[in-house]
């Protein structure tokens, strides 16, 4: 038989059903009540200085371990708050960083009680102490937790020492079963160049963390994820190179892949083609 474009199925009815789904979506959720995090999110995101001022706060004020290094940061950070912020914060702030000039000890303490107070719903502390009170509470909603340890990119290999050895510690506790990891937050940065020796260093330093999941007595799951488009070919190699290992193949893992990405499609065929020769 001859396909023809008459003699093709019609699904004219798939997309007016598609559309009347998503419209009833709309007006269903124009009905819930925005939860006030929700909103102080959204604020943040829809001001154009929002998101690079919350990360500069993060990695310039809260991590660093010293105050004064912190108070520098929050001086710089207190000379252009974006609107998101609200009146009165940014009056403190203000106030804040005069004071962090002499008094870094006094000052710094309290801004991140401060910041805690206002991000408490979405990060945790993950030190043994608190971190159990944390996810107990957040399990009796009925939640699976992924959880991943608050960094981005390394830049040397003493920090990706270290946040090798965290991420280990969280799969080594009995309440967690879920984590997330990318390449470049657990690794030096490695050349481009040798994109080949790339792949097996990343892979002997991820590989325990996999074996640990495997050889746990309750099921673990290890999703290993992806910010940067140039991680997509290494991500994706160490993955596969990883899981491929035969003590490995009864282990269930997860990768992810940027739906905007125009290699997303391509890419996502290669692994669900290796995905089924594995297995």
């Amino acid at each position: 038989m001859t396909t023809t474009p008459e003699t093709l199925p019609r699904h004219d009815h798939l997309a007016d059903e598609t559309v009347a789904l998503v419209r009833r979506w709309l007006s269903e959720a124009a009905e819930v009540p925005v939860d006030k995090a929700a909103s102080r999110l959204a604020a943040v995101l829809d001001d154009p200085a929002g998101l690079p001022f919350t990360v500069g706060f993060v990695d310039g004020v809260i991590r660093p371990e010293d105050p004064h290094v912190a108070a520098r940061h929050f001086v710089a950070l207190a000379a252009d708050v974006p609107r998101f912020v609200p009146l009165h914060l940014r009056a403190a702030m203000k106030l804040g960083a005069l004071v962090a000039r002499v008094a870094p000890t006094l000052v710094i303490p309290v801004v991140r009680r401060a910041l805690r107070g206002m991000v408490g719903h979405l990060i945790v502390d993950a030190t043994d102490r608190r971190l159990g009170r944390s996810v107990a509470r957040l399990r009796r909603r009925g939640v699976r937790l992924n959880i991943n340890l608050l960094g981005e990119a390394v830049l040397g290999s003493r920090e990706a020492d270290r946040r090798l050895a965290g991420t280990h510690a969280l799969l080594a506790r009995d309440d967690v079963d879920y984590v997330s990891i990318k390449v470049s937050s657990t690794v030096a940065p490695h050349s481009a160049w040798a994109f080949d020796d790339a792949v097996d260093h990343v892979s002997r330093a991820l590989q325990p963390l996999f074996e640990r999941a495997a050889a746990a007595p309750t099921p673990k799951f290890i999703n290993l994820d992806m910010e940067e488009y140039r991680d997509l070919d290494l991500t994706m190699a160490v993955f596969m190179r990883v899981l491929d290992q035969p003590h490995l193949l009864d282990l269930e893992a997860g990768i992810v892949l940027q739906a905007y990405l125009p290699d997303a499609l391509a890419a996502m065929i290669r692994l669900q083609e290796w995905a089924a020769a594995r297995r």
